[in-house]
Formats: C-alpha cells, sequence, structure tokens
C-alpha cells in the first residue's frame, strides 16, 4: 500500500479535493549521468466522455500540463514529453491525470511509458477524496489513502481495473484547478523569496483557453450518453444492413430494446 505520509507525491497538497490518478513512473539511468530525456504516456480510458488534465515536473523548478477531451473508448499517445535525470541509477517521475466528466459503470485503464533512450516501469494509484469529517474541537478530515491499482493480463493486454468508488470530477471544478495552477505560478522560496517554480503564465492562459473551447462544446450536448450509445448501434446497423438477412436485423434491434430496457 502507498505510504502517503512518506512516499507523498509534491502535487497532493494542491490535489487531495480532486479524484485523480498518480503514476509512478522510474526511469532506469545505466549511464549514471546527469541527462535529458524524451518519452511518450500512451493510453486508454474506456467508458469515460469528458477532460482529461495531466500534470508532472520534468525539472526541478518546471511544471508541464496540458488538457485534453476525451470521447468513449478513445485512445491518446502524449508525445515529445521530457524528464531531466539525475545521477542516480533510477529516477522517479510523479505523473498525474485528473478527468473531468462522467464514467460509465465499468470502467478500465490501459497504459504504457514509453522511451527509446531508458527502461521504465511504473505503479499507478487512486485517489478518491473522502467527505467524511469528524468534529474535535476543529473540522478535521479523515485520513485517506491512495489505492493502487494492480494490472490484469488479458487478450487485450495489460489493463487496470478501477474500484467503484473513483470518479470524474465535475467538469466545473476546473476552473478551481486553474486558480490553483495560478497560486502555485505564484509561491516564492521563504528564504530567499523567488519563485520555486518557472513562471507558468503562456500555458496557463493556453489552459484557459482550451478549458473554454472544451466545456462550452461539452454544454452543447444535450443528448443524453445513454442515448449517444443507441445511435452508435443504430449507425453501425445502417452499415451493416447489406449483409444482414431480416431475422438478423430483427435480433440485433430486439437486442438494443432488450439491454437498454434493463437500465432504466
Amino acid at each position: 500500500m502507498f505510504n502517503l505520509k512518506r512516499d507523498a507525491p509534491w502535487f497532493f497538497q494542491y490535489l487531495e479535493n480532486y479524484y485523480h490518478l498518480f503514476l509512478d513512473v522510474r526511469f532506469n539511468n545505466g549511464a549514471n549521468i546527469k541527462r535529458d530525456i524524451k518519452f511518450s504516456v500512451e493510453f486508454s480510458l474506456q467508458g469515460f466522455e469528458g477532460l482529461l488534465f495531466y500534470m508532472y515536473k520534468p525539472g526541478i523548478k518546471k511544471i508541464k500540463f496540458n488538457l485534453y477531451r476525451h470521447s468513449l473508448d478513445q485512445a491518446y499517445t502524449i508525445d515529445d514529453l521530457s524528464f531531466s535525470l539525475t545521477k542516480n541509477s533510477v529516477n522517479s517521475l510523479d505523473f498525474v491525470i485528473i478527468p473531468f466528466g462522467y464514467f460509465k459503470d465499468e470502467h478500465q485503464f490501459n497504459l504504457d511509458i514509453r522511451s527509446k533512450e531508458v527502461e521504465s516501469s511504473l505503479d499507478l494509484y487512486a485517489w478518491a477524496p473522502s467527505n467524511l469529517y469528524k468534529h474535535i474541537k476543529s473540522v478535521i478530515r479523515i485520513a485517506n489513502q491512495y489505492s493502487e491499482l494492480i494490472p490484469i493480463d488479458d487478450y487485450r493486454g495489460y489493463f487496470f481495473q478501477f474500484h467503484s468508488s473513483f470518479k470524474g470530477n465535475e467538469t466545473g471544478r476546473l476552473f478551481d484547478l486553474i486558480n490553483l495552477l495560478v497560486d502555485i505560478d505564484k509561491t516564492v522560496d521563504e528564504l530567499d523569496n523567488t519563485p520555486i517554480f518557472e513562471a507558468m503564465d503562456s500555458e496557463i492562459k493556453s489552459l484557459v483557453t482550451k478549458s473554454n473551447e472544451f466545456l462550452f462544446e461539452l454544454c452543447q450536448r444535450s443528448i443524453p450518453l445513454d442515448i449517444k450509445n443507441i445511435l452508435r448501434e443504430l449507425e453501425r446497423l445502417k452499415f451493416n444492413l447489406d449483409n444482414l438477412s431480416k431475422e438478423e436485423i430483427f435480433n440485433w434491434l430486439d437486442d438494443l430494446i432488450a439491454y437498454y430496457s434493463m437500465k432504466k
């Protein structure tokens, strides 16, 4: 089990109130020298629709982040990510993914870290914020823990199954996250009063632009998710009509009716 007090990632104090995924990535620095490497993150978040935010530290004073619009069963490859290796034989990277949107009843996460320069391994953890409180003179949040997601091997490759308690954050909370990034950008070292991280003005402005664009598009979608799934199935049926018998068409429609009737 991930020990929060001992192993808490640097961003935890900012993100403890968000559902998020924490990737503990380890790069094997066989050369034992300081150097910069490139890597990519390939992932598929099945059964999810909404926005995905990622963030990581490529160096001591740098923070990189971006936002993606995610449709059901869509796969992504985030290329040209960078990381500065130290002289240690193993270098650890904290990489966080925050979903804003909705999961279906069953969902899973396919993930792979790739680099042509070094070997890597990873552990994946999920964080679900606690809404429980204790009243002892003041309001104290109940201690919570990261839960490790164990990879499962099947004919589709390795994937991670989520616990039912893991959810997507409300899309409106994306603006709270932007405010947090602004606060981080303004944070200074108490000893010498210098910024802790390099300025993120342009990155934050780009994030605001993407947020406005993506959230506006999501607001225009008034069709419920189940109706969208029905429409997809009907579209599949339409493109297969020439290859199906009359009986097969009726059976397809009967299956659709039976399946969605059970979900009501």
